[in-house]
């Protein structure tokens, strides 16, 4: 089967249908469509993770879903929705998350929701048309960073925070207007952090309500980029004064809400802002790109930081970083767009299994 056209899969058990709903286990999956590239990963387990990308087909648009249950050693294929696959605000879907075994979500350009593991795929109305950003919590509720309309469309640039409970309906939390796109959102348990351009809010109750924070990146004229918690301490990456492919970046943390942030490193200039990821204080993550796509890695809680891959691809990018364990690692090289033929773009699954500091490709 090509990507742009969903196979049966076999579930070992006869679906049935309720109110229009079919319930099935998950689906058992089917071949991996040739010459898949990835755009975005999402893990439920330490094992078991699933991925939006593209692959070269007949008719577009050539979306391709996969799963893995062993941590990127085999794959299999799903259907996948009938959406172009994009990246970084491009046209179509750019994201794609799980919030556990059953329901899934791929977003960008509108939403598409699963309620069968991916064995099937329904439009959703989404909070607004952009969804910049998106999360579970804790298996039931979801947040996402919205933009009132496409890029390019006039609409201002109004950035919304939205939460909803799993099957049902998207409320508003915030709304603020600002000339950055920026949007990042960090979870450890039912505290929730939300970037919405250089605005800072968290949650203590898994998203269903949301506090104003103040956040540090001002303090020297810099931009909030990506904020991440692993439990012990918040991470908070901020850059500005950039100049030939290069930014400062300042890295502070705190011990959580209502804490005051410190700063604690400066790491390397290589790179236009970034992602922060932490698995522990002594394993975070950096990824940046400017004519080259560089990871950084601190040891150290955030204070001194060291190169560990750098792949000279005219600066192809990342996406999803993220730990899923203290140890255990992943990032998408180079999100693959349009039908995965033809863009030069590597569209990798990197996985790493000692805290950032070695990586390698899951092959599909």
């Amino acid at each position: 089967p090509t990507a742009s056209t969903p196979f049966t899969v076999s579930t070992g058990t006869s679906p049935t249908t309720t109110g229009g709903t079919t319930t099935s286990t998950a689906p058992s999956g089917g071949p991996v469509p040739a010459g898949t590239e990835a755009t975005s990963v999402t893990f439920i387990s330490p094992t078991t993770a699933f991925i939006l990308g593209t692959a070269p087909c007949d008719a577009q648009p050539c979306s391709a879903i996969l799963r893995t249950t062993d941590r990127g050693a085999h794959w299999v294929g799903l259907p996948a929705p009938r959406e172009t696959v994009s990246y970084n605000l491009g046209d179509g879907l750019w994201g794609l998350r799980f919030a556990d075994a059953q329901h899934g979500y791929a977003f960008g350009q509108g939403l598409w929701e699963t309620s069968n593991g991916g064995g099937s795929w329904q439009q959703a109305t989404p909070p607004a048309p952009t969804l910049l950003s998106l999360e579970a919590v804790q298996d039931r509720e979801l947040v996402a960073v919205a933009q009132a309309c496409a890029p390019g469309q006039g609409c201002g640039h109004r950035i919304g925070l939205y939460h909803t409970a799993i099957g049902g309906s998207w409320a508003p939390v915030a709304s603020v207007r600002t000339f950055f796109n920026d949007a990042s959102i960090a979870v450890h348990g039912s505290v929730v952090w939300a970037l919405t351009g250089p605005n800072l809010y968290v949650s203590t109750d898994g998203g269903s309500t949301f506090r104003s924070e103040p956040q540090p990146c001002r303090a020297r004229l810099g931009q909030p980029d990506s904020i991440t918690d692993d439990g012990a301490h918040v991470y908070l990456l901020c850059s500005g004064n950039g100049a030939a492919g290069s930014t400062e970046k300042w890295v502070y943390r705190s011990t959580g809400p209502g804490s005051a942030w410190v700063l604690v490193g400066r790491p390397p200039l290589g790179g236009d802002g970034g992602q922060i990821s932490a698995g522990s204080d002594d394993s975070i993550v950096i990824a940046t790109y400017s004519g080259a796509s560089m990871l950084y890695r601190s040891a150290d809680g955030g204070h001194t930081w060291k190169t560990v891959l750098t792949k000279d691809d005219g600066g192809a990018g990342w996406n999803d970083l993220g730990f899923t364990t203290a140890a255990d690692a992943v990032v998408v090289h180079g999100p693959a767009v349009g039908d995965g033929a033809g863009d030069s773009r590597p569209g990798q699954v990197l996985l790493s299994q000692d805290g950032g500091q070695s990586w390698h490709a899951a092959g599909f």
